[in-house]
């Protein structure tokens, strides 16, 4: 796509304001970013977007500015914003987004992690169709590319998941019974297309969260209780790479790396907290969320089995404990 081929179509890029903003939270993965933006870099007819990437505290801090700081030279040439910004310490996925959408200037916002990429078309079929419908989100499949060595089994029933959209138009209370309740499409907030004000209104009910797990869940449950229009189309808008991101399943060898496992506790707290001050919402909307309580607390029992160290399972043991409580597990 050529620099005046885009201005052509959605006036001139440098002068307009960002149409939508990807907010790119970034913690350890900075060997794989630069892929990422390239993927931006290659965005056939996109509207104007601008790119916040959010330094969650990162260990490979360094090498992360160094990269982003040579990428923004190339977006600067194509009129593309790239900000950058940074937290002091780690304080989570959610968190690392709420800074983005805090500081988003589009109309709408996508999110992606920095492990993966977007097709070529994906930011124009998002807007073109959300432009069209005026739709509060968008939502497009999502295509999964294993490691080396993952388990064909996970790969295809994460690919399940990613291609799990509801083909058409839901409303008003639908659009979150028919996620929550009946499994029709799925949570993940990336692939989809919010407004912005909805996205700024979802997070105004959840408190500061440590969370690095089920967090696309908690973020998502809000924006569906508060969208008005929904709108699932079968176009493939985004490539998710399995097993290199933080909810991959490899070995745990330390308690701090155990808590983030157990921070997916906190989703369901805050969600059932709020159900429990707003009943009118549905007991089967409260029912639904506590089997997923459930289902991940089960989850984090195997991960228990199979990917904690030995010598540290009865703490863990004890930590899943503390963190999960009573209400959610009986």
């Amino acid at each position: 796509m050529s620099f005046i081929f885009c201005a052509a179509r959605f006036g001139r890029a440098a002068r307009q304001k960002p149409l939508v903003s990807l907010c790119v939270p970034v913690y350890g993965a900075e060997g794989l970013i630069g892929r990422f933006f390239e993927s931006v870099l290659q965005q056939t007819d996109s509207p104007p977007v601008e790119t916040i990437v959010v330094n969650d505290g990162s260990p490979g801090t360094k090498d992360l500015g160094r990269i982003v700081k040579t990428y923004t030279k190339r977006f600067k040439e194509r009129a593309l914003p790239l900000v950058f910004l940074e937290h002091g310490k780690n304080l989570g996925t959610l968190e690392a987004r709420r800074t983005a959408v805090i500081a988003a200037s589009g109309e709408y916002i996508a999110f992606a992690d920095p492990d993966d990429e977007l097709p070529s078309s994906a930011l124009r079929i998002l807007y073109e169709t959300s432009s069209a419908s005026s739709a509060d989100i968008v939502h497009g499949a999502g295509t999964v590319c294993g490691m080396e060595g993952e388990p064909d089994a996970r790969v295809a029933a994460f690919a399940q998941r990613a291609q799990n959209v509801y083909d058409g138009v839901l409303t008003g209370d639908e659009i979150l019974r028919t996620y929550i309740v009946e499994h029709s499409y799925s949570s993940f907030v990336w692939g989809k297309l919010f407004k912005t004000d909805l996205v700024q209104k979802a997070y105004g009910e959840i408190p500061f969260t440590y969370c690095t797990m089920a967090e696309d869940m908690l973020l998502y449950f809000f924006i569906a209780l508060y969208a008005g229009t929904y709108v699932g189309i079968r176009d493939a808008v985004y490539n998710y790479r399995i097993n290199t991101g933080i909810s991959s399943r490899r070995k745990i060898a330390d308690l701090a790396a155990w808590q983030k496992v157990c921070s997916a506790s906190s989703v369901f707290t805050i969600i059932l907290s709020y159900l429990d001050e707003h009943p009118d919402v549905g007991s089967d909307i409260r029912e639904a969320v506590k089997a997923l309580g459930r289902a991940y607390y089960a989850d984090n029992l195997k991960q228990l089995e199979v990917c904690v160290d030995p010598s540290l399972k009865a703490e863990a043991k004890a930590l899943l404990g503390e963190w999960w409580g009573m209400e959610i597990v009986p």
